[in-house]
Parts: C-alpha cells; sequence; structure tokens
C-alpha cells in the first residue's frame, strides 16, 4: 500500500488524542477540543479514524485481547486508554499504514473515572459525556434508541440529536429521555438531579397505582427524581453556574444533606465517609469546598455545623455530631 502524508486535520486529531489522554486533562483543553471539533466536518472524520488507529496500537503493546483491555479501562471519546504513552506519532503511523474504520459503541460498553480523573467521552452518534471525577455509566446503541446507564456520580451530557433514535438516560430513579440537547445529571445516594442547559428533556419514574409520573424540563429548569414522583424547579443564575462547578473540581454546598456532600468530596478525593448516626448524615450544609481538600471539608463541617470526625485504621472517616 502507498504511504501517504497525513492531513493538517489528522495531525490536529492526533494531537488532541494525547491530550485528552492526560488523566487531569484541563477544562480549557475540554473546550477547545470541543470547539475544534464542532468548526469542521473533517475534523470529526479525523478524530474517528485517528482514535480507531491508536485502539490497535493499544491493543498489540498490551499483549491482551482488545475486549478485556476496554472492559478496564477509561474510555477517551471513542478510545480506550490502557496504556498512555502511545505518541501521537505512533497513531498517524499505523494511520497511515493501515486506516480503520471507528469504533461503534458495543452493547454495555463500560465509561467510568477514578478519584481525581475527569474524561471526555465522545460516543459514536457524535454525543459528548464529560465526566466528573467518580462517575461511571455504561452505553448500549441498539435498534432505534440510545442507551445510557448512568451509575454513579456527575456527567454533562451534550447529545447530538436524531429525531429518529431517542437518548435514555436510565438511573435508579428513573429514566431521562431527550432527542438532542445539553444537560447536567447528579447522581447522588438519595436521587437523580438533572439540571437542563439547552433545549427539552424528559423525566419518568415507574410507580405502584400511578400510571402517569413523567415531567418535562427547558433551559434553566431542574428535574429530581427521588422517593416520590418527579418534580420540576426553576433555577436562577446563580444556583446553575453551582450546579457546573465540578468543572472546576469545586463542590457546591447547596443546602443538599452531609450523606450527598460526603459522596461528592468521596468522588474527588477517594477518602470514604461513615455516619456516626442517621441525625448527622442528614444535617444540611451551604457554602463552597475544594473536592479533593478533604482537610478543608473536614474544618468547614467543623465550625460551621458542629460535626467532628474520627478517622479509623482503615481510613474511613467517621462524622458525628457533636
Amino acid at each position: 500500500m502507498a504511504h501517504r502524508e497525513p492531513t493538517q486535520a489528522e495531525l490536529e486529531a492526533a494531537h488532541w488524542l494525547v491530550v485528552l489522554d492526560e488523566p487531569r486533562v484541563s477544562r480549557q483543553d475540554i473546550d477547545a477540543f470541543q470547539a475544534w471539533l464542532a468548526a469542521d466536518e473533517t475534523h470529526k472524520r479525523a478524530y474517528d479514524a485517528v482514535s480507531a488507529t491508536a485502539d490497535k496500537i493499544d491493543a498489540v503493546l498490551a499483549k491482551e485481547p482488545l475486549g478485556e483491555v476496554r472492559h478496564r479501562r477509561t474510555r477517551v471519546p471513542v478510545r480506550p486508554i490502557a496504556i498512555a504513552g502511545v505518541s501521537a506519532a505512533a497513531a498517524l503511523a499505523l494511520f497511515v499504514i493501515s486506516p480503520l474504520s471507528p469504533l461503534r459503541d458495543e452493547p454495555g460498553t463500560v465509561y467510568a473515572t477514578a478519584p481525581e480523573q475527569e474524561r471526555l467521552v465522545r460516543l459514536s452518534d457524535g454525543t459528548t459525556i464529560e465526566m466528573a471525577p467518580g462517575a461511571r455509566l455504561r452505553a448500549s446503541f441498539e435498534g432505534d434508541e440510545r442507551r445510557v446507564r448512568f451509575e454513579e456520580g456527575v456527567a454533562l451530557f451534550n447529545v447530538a440529536h436524531d429525531a429518529s433514535r431517542p437518548f435514555v438516560v436510565t438511573t435508579r430513579f428513573g429514566d431521562i429521555r431527550v432527542l438532542g440537547t445539553s444537560f447536567v445529571v447528579r447522581l447522588g445516594p438519595d436521587g437523580a438531579i438533572t439540571t437542563v442547559l439547552s433545549g427539552r428533556v424528559e423525566a419518568r419514574r415507574e410507580m405502584l397505582f400511578s400510571p402517569d409520573n413523567s415531567v418535562a424540563a427547558s433551559a434553566d429548569q431542574e428535574i429530581e427524581l427521588a422517593g416520590g414522583a418527579p418534580t420540576v424547579s426553576v433555577l436562577e443564575r446563580d444556583a446553575l453556574n453551582r450546579r457546573l462547578v465540578w468543572r472546576e473540581r469545586m463542590v457546591a454546598l447547596d443546602g443538599q444533606s452531609l450523606r450527598e456532600a460526603a459522596a461528592e468530596v468521596t468522588r474527588f478525593s477517594g477518602v470514604r465517609f461513615a455516619f456516626a448516626d442517621t441525625a448527622t448524615a442528614q444535617v444540611r450544609l451551604a457554602g463552597y469546598v475544594a473536592g479533593d481538600d478533604v482537610e478543608a471539608f473536614l474544618g468547614l463541617l467543623e465550625n460551621n455545623v458542629g460535626v467532628s470526625a474520627d478517622r479509623r485504621a482503615d481510613g474511613v472517616i467517621v462524622l458525628r455530631s457533636d
């Protein structure tokens, strides 16, 4: 096969592949990548081709079946990352020799982020999912529906419009359904909150003896799925901004319970918490704290709401009301 020089779009795609492979990719880099991707259709095609080629390199270097590699690696757009050291030049070298078709989203494909890790996932339909630390989901595109099982954490969805194939986010508290829009889902121990940034979102919770438990929300509104029927509320601009502070690695303590706040700090820091009693877990909080600054979080609890901390030998921090 005759070799050819890579195009400018392919060179740029290889650059982004390496940038997005960093465990702590910056907010600015993610925004710049999304702008580059939207600027020209050739950018999307080049990125798909180069990232698919990098998958092939990873599989060869890892000396493992490709299915196993995918199973345990976080995926950056469509590219698994067992080996972060694959260079852009190596990816392009293989691309020039043997271009591959872009990967499709296989049934049950798992995407996950560890504490202190953020990822931008790009699905085969063009949808992007910006995952906060400690998030986990499964994507399955089959038939006439695009479905994601959201299992943990916080994520920003920018769903590619497709009127013939709805996009459904399933949580343990209910389903979120769209055709194409932008929204944030925050899944906590007590419920799922969907903040609509643009477009229209529908949500539904199955309940016994209640046939219609569906609601709809538009931009600057929020849907809560919890123990009862779903509810919709209107957000003020400052509240909307607080829903996005996780992108700056911050936790907004906006009236949620200590149990919910501790779960978010765990996602950023990896530190686990327990509660001495139910009353402590239900203490309500307000303010901001860096997600990975556990000491600042404990100081806020002690000074503002009278909650102290005991450290167990296994690393778990036990919180109790004084």
